[in-house]
């Protein structure tokens, strides 16, 4: 299964009609720091930063389509007449950088969008061909809600398919006349920026969700923003390095801050989540290692790995964790019979 249709079920619920000024939650963390909380939709939006800096503003991530980044610019403009002169993209998946033509056509002056070298290579190679497979396989997603609509059995039922069909045709529109808009800037290890009394760390810390993900952090204020390499659901795996992410994560870890922006979920307080996931992706990876070790074949382990994986994290995760961790164990048990 294709990773951009398994980041699509990660994250699939049920979808209230949401105008475009409502599309995310303006929450402060810290003086002219914003957390911009994506409400939840068919086709899911990614988180934003908003770091309003002394002659212009920083963005962190710009969501899966660009009216979606548009709606996020109506409600920046009314935070502060500054201009947007950076724009951060955390990680090549989709959902975090597909908005990026908003920025540039929005303030033609100038916008720096930034990632790793790893990011813009990931985008060019990965990420164009996963856009092109997805406006061939809309179609056929369209029409799976259309059917779906003919069976549904209740009112309430029936409204939500239609909000989310309306999201899927809107989101198809656009997904082929968007422009894929790759960073201009791009480093190895970190980027410092210092405008006034605000400095901004942009920080490769190591492979962890993908090999280019990057966190920003904001020393001052203490507050750092780690895109999905850390949030609020379960880990979505597809293309990451578990093992080099539980030391990622360790070293984010060890520096000073007590507010996180994930990619995903609401902003989270101190390290405790850093400890869950290091631990769960521990765990994962035994457990899974021990079964493969065993001779068990892929859906044996996913079965039994399951069962403990679940009674011991589900609580501390979302609903559809017992759902996604099947598709971990899958990643954890390619990962440990095909080491790359």
């Amino acid at each position: 299964m294709k990773s951009r249709f398994l980041l699509l079920i990660l994250f699939l619920l049920p979808a209230p009609c949401l105008a475009a000024d409502e599309l995310f939650d303006i929450k402060p963390m810290a003086d002219g720091v914003y957390a911009a909380i994506s409400k939840t939709a068919y086709k899911v939006n990614c988180n934003a930063a908003i770091i309003i800096l002394s002659d212009s503003v920083l963005i962190v991530d710009t969501h899966s389509k660009p009216s979606a980044a548009r709606a996020l610019i109506d409600q920046i403009k009314k935070l502060t007449p500054k201009p947007v002169k950076y724009v951060v993209n955390t990680h090549f998946h989709w959902d975090h950088y597909q908005g990026n033509e908003a920025y540039p056509s929005s303030w033609p002056a100038g916008v720096e969008i930034i990632s790793s070298e790893a990011t813009r290579q990931n985008i060019q190679r990965l990420g164009i061909p996963r856009v092109k497979n997805e406006i061939i396989t809309m179609p056929q997603e369209i029409a799976n809600l259309k059917k779906d609509l003919e069976k549904a059995s209740s009112a309430e039922q029936k409204k939500t398919i239609e909000e989310n069909l309306r999201q899927a045709e809107a989101y198809f529109g656009e997904l082929k006349s968007m422009q894929v808009t790759l960073p201009t800037m791009t480093f190895d290890r970190s980027l410092i920026l210092r405008r006034g009394p605000r400095t901004v760390e942009v920080l490769w810390l190591g492979r962890a969700h993908t090999d280019g993900d990057v966190f920003v952090f904001l020393p001052n204020e203490k507050v750092i923003v780690t895109g999905d390499a850390l949030h609020g659901w379960t880990p979505f795996m597809g293309d990451s390095y578990p093992y080099d992410w539980i030391q990622t994560l360790d070293a984010a870890e060890k520096l000073d801050f007590n507010l996180v922006l994930g990619g995903h979920g609401d902003v989270m307080h101190g390290k405790l989540r850093f400890e869950l996931w290091k631990q769960y992706f521990q765990d994962l990876m035994d457990q899974t290692a021990a079964a493969y070790a065993q001779g068990d074949s892929l859906e044996q382990a996913q079965k039994s790995v399951s069962v403990s994986l679940t009674k011991k994290y589900a609580p501390q995760f979302d609903p559809n964790f017992p759902k996604n961790v099947t598709s971990n164990i899958t990643k954890a048990y390619h990962v440990i019979a095909f080491p790359r």
